[in-house]
């Protein structure tokens, strides 16, 4: 988001914004401010998702764990900092995408976002952010996986 205008007239609406966006369970106060950098210079993003690129490279990992997992797809990413897999509810113990979060967060310590949370309307997705070292990802995910299996109908 960009904000214009007299900044004296903006400053409130600004804080409110920042407060909002503080309340979710994302990157928010540092991504906005990198937000001037990034529209001043497009190269680096896109040399960064590019092949070989560190966002490239974190969403290799994390879809090569993903695809060893059966009962979750994705659609691969291109730019964004996030996945939004689909769990298949039916194969696991779980109801929903909250009470999958709920008992990952508790039971190998991973917190993520249930899709629910972003009022996405079926109850079986979540998000997984990237921004992460490389390494902390393919950790997670490899966790993520055991706790997979073990929760498996």
């Amino acid at each position: 988001m960009v904000l214009s205008g007299p900044a004296t007239a903006l400053s409130e609406y600004k804080d409110a914004l920042i407060a909002l966006t503080s309340l979710r369970l994302c990157a928010n106060a540092l991504a906005q401010l990198v937000i001037p950098a990034a529209l001043a210079d497009d190269a680096t993003p896109s040399r960064e998702v590019a092949v070989g690129g560190r966002f490239y490279e974190k969403r290799e990992a994390v879809c090569h764990v993903l695809d060893t997992v059966d009962g979750i797809s994705y659609v691969k990413n291109r730019a964004a900092f996030y996945l939004f897999p689909r769990i298949e509810l039916e194969k696991f113990s779980f109801p929903d995408d909250k009470d999958f979060a709920r008992a990952l967060l508790h039971d190998a310590h991973i917190l993520l976002v249930p899709g629910s949370g972003f009022e996405y309307p079926e109850k079986d997705h979540f998000r997984i952010v990237m921004l992460p070292e490389k390494d902390i990802l393919i950790d997670a995910m490899l966790r993520m996986k055991a706790f997979l299996d073990r929760a498996r109908k």
